[in-house]
């Protein structure tokens, strides 16, 4: 089977198409799902922001059952996986699980460490580092943002007093569901997976129709010509064919004929030479 040209032909064709149209999908799927995660860990950062901004009257007026409020209704958005407030000694103040309030967090793990990482804790923390990503206990994929709370000169009148020399007053910690962003991500895969199997289809049925065309058939009309003296029908054929292949084979039977219609001279000739030699003898 491999001895045929059509395959030795089409075969390489469609490796090397599978492997281009392969190798640019998984690299559009990896910028795209970049980009969807990236766009999905700023928007994390921007509600992180707004909880702040939003709590921010209640926390100078030290105003905790006003606070409390705003964080129990802000984490009972669809999505939202947790949202609490640690203080500066890590304890959580406020939390929309109820259970969690008055417990320590561990300032070791992913997300705590890249402040708590030195003896002193960090007061500035890139934004890529404010953003981790695990499963919670209930197996749900979160994408988790911290967004510290800072010590404002507003902070320092009245009753709610803290020391200039406190530049953090605590965190603020979020946690979204991406479940959806998984689900978009599987999507983009499948539609993705059916638009390279689409264009190999369409690729190499379509690189195989035009060598069929313009290689195969007249190469057909070659072999048949060049295998037998019967070649009327290909002969016929091959006036309604193009490209250098059919030209070779309209070449190759002139010069048969004109061999043909050589040796029939030759054999003439012959014949016209005995006939001569035996009329004199």
């Amino acid at each position: 089977m491999f001895q045929s040209v059509a395959i030795r032909s089409i075969i390489p064709v469609g490796l090397a198409v599978t492997g281009f149209v392969g190798i640019c999908c998984l690299s559009l799927y990896g910028i795209m799902k970049r980009d969807m995660v990236n766009d999905a860990a700023q928007h994390g950062r921007n509600i992180a922001n707004t909880v702040v901004l939003s709590t921010r009257y209640a926390m100078l007026h030290n105003d905790r059952q006003h606070l409390g409020n705003i964080i129990a209704n802000i984490g009972q958005h669809q999505g939202v996986e947790h949202l609490r407030v640690f203080n500066h000694d890590g304890f959580v103040t406020f939390s929309r699980n109820q259970s969690e309030i008055g417990h320590q967090v561990n300032k070791q793990v992913e997300g705590c460490s890249g402040c708590h990482s030195n003896s002193k804790p960090a007061e500035q923390l890139a934004a890529a580092k404010q953003t981790r990503r695990f499963t919670n206990e209930r197996g749900v994929q979160v994408l988790a943002m911290s967004q510290p709370i800072y010590n404002e000169p507003t902070c320092t009148t009245g009753c709610h007093y803290h020391p200039a020399s406190k530049k953090v007053l605590g965190m603020l910690d979020i946690g979204l569901d991406q479940g959806p962003l998984q689900n978009s991500l599987a999507l983009m895969r499948y539609r993705m997976i059916v638009f390279t199997l689409m264009t190999l289809v369409l690729t190499v049925g379509g690189a195989a129709a035009l060598l069929n065309r313009s290689f195969f058939i007249p190469l057909k009309k070659l072999i048949a010509v060049t295998s037998t003296h019967e070649a009327s029908e290909a002969v016929k054929q091959l006036e309604s064919g193009y490209g250098e292949l059919s030209l070779l084979a309209r070449n190759y039977h002139s010069l048969l004929s004109r061999l043909h219609d050589t040796r029939d001279a030759l054999a003439r000739c012959r014949s016209c030479n005995k006939e001569k030699g035996g009329g004199e003898s």
